[in-house]
């Protein structure tokens, strides 16, 4: 009812993919994400400059994501 199960068009090297209540995550083979559906909480939106990511996982209304070279990655 909120878009998680309509897949973004074009979308494509998906190695992971993460269902979260109503948004869903792809992990891309290039190490990006890209997040679709309710974006309520922010969500679906990946931020800015998120690459090297080796996992992720999605909750309720919020998602996250493993950085492959151990770095964190803060956003405010």
């Amino acid at each position: 009812s909120h878009g998680q199960a309509t897949v973004p068009a074009g979308l494509t090297n998906v190695v992971a993919i993460a269902a979260g209540e109503s948004h869903s995550l792809a992990l891309r083979a290039d190490g990006t994400v890209i997040g679709w559906g309710d974006n309520s909480s922010g969500q679906a939106t990946v931020p800015m400059g998120l690459t090297n990511v080796v996992a992720i996982v999605s909750g309720g209304s919020h998602s996250l994501a493993l950085v492959g070279d151990g770095t964190p990655f803060i956003t405010k």
